[in-house]
């Protein structure tokens, strides 16, 4: 499996990582630029991929410290896009996709803490999640047109103040407060190739302290990517370097401070984050 990653290089900037099995090249010493943007756009065109390989040298990045996986311009996410889910909660499974943003300001990347504030009086959640990155530009579009955007796909977090959410959605607020506290979005550890993955094969695994708390395979999703895009897109622009959450599965519990929590799918890796408690 094919994927890119970002990781701090000894010169002490961060670098972009083409990996193919045990074989690793630099894509920054290359000449690719830290934009997301680019990066899902060269992921989908072969001729510019292959170009760039050419000139990319070899490195061993086994000891760089993983960052997060480049900033969006635009981060989504889908609601209760799994029907178990929605039902622990004593909701139906939505009729259409249910969507909503997750601030780029409060993504962090792998082994980087979650800061659960002092003053929030909320029980916080981790969901384990799968997210995709757009690597062209969608408005209107056809679930085929969808499917061909789709560059790549990583693990996400989406954490959520869980008590907040309850009490803005009986207000009939958005729930933009509970899912954007900063720190709330782990994301990582790298970007595997869309065309590499049978994403309905794929079994998404969520664990606090070790202990699987959310286990589902990718076939569950209410609205699989090329669904929920065409029917983002008729609302809303989307671009190249987009990120869309894909939505969690059931058995969401707390997390407190001093715990670890981890996302998984077999052959990506894992998205390890700690919690810690922010200073009064």
């Amino acid at each position: 499996m094919r994927s890119v990653f970002r990781a701090l290089a000894p010169d002490g900037a961060p670098h972009w990582v083409w990996q193919k099995g045990t074989v690793y090249q630099d894509l920054t010493e290359a000449g690719l630029q830290d934009s997301l943007s680019e990066i899902s756009q060269w992921i989908l065109n072969s001729d510019l991929q292959h170009a760039l390989l050419e000139q990319a040298p070899l490195c061993d990045p086994t000891n760089w410290p993983r960052l997060q996986p480049g900033r969006p311009g635009k981060a989504l996410a889908l609601g209760k896009n799994f029907a178990a889910h929605a039902r622990e909660f004593g909701a139906e499974p939505p009729k259409e996709p249910m969507w909503f943003a997750k601030l780029p300001d409060v993504l962090i990347g792998p082994g980087e803490p979650v800061v659960i504030p002092t003053w929030l009086n909320s029980r916080v959640d981790p969901e384990a999640e799968v997210v995709l990155l757009l690597g062209r530009d969608l408005h209107q579009a056809t679930e085929q047109e969808a499917a061909e955007s789709v560059a790549a796909y990583t693990l996400g977090n989406d954490l959520t103040a869980r008590n907040l959410q309850g009490k803005d959605r009986k207000l009939g607020h958005p729930w933009v407060r509970s899912k954007n506290l900063p720190t709330f979005g782990p994301l990582g550890p790298a970007w595997f190739l869309a065309e590499d993955i049978q994403l309905a094969e794929c079994e998404l695994i969520g664990k606090i302290d070790g202990v699987i708390q959310q286990k589902a395979s990718l076939a569950d999703l209410l609205f699989p990517p090329a669904v929920a895009l065409a029917e983002i897109s008729r609302w809303t622009p989307l671009c190249a370097g987009d990120i869309l959450f894909l939505g969690t599965p059931e058995g969401v519990g707390p997390v407190h401070p001093g715990q670890i929590m981890e996302v998984s799918v077999s052959g990506w890796g894992v998205l390890k984050n700690p919690v810690i408690s922010s200073v009064p």
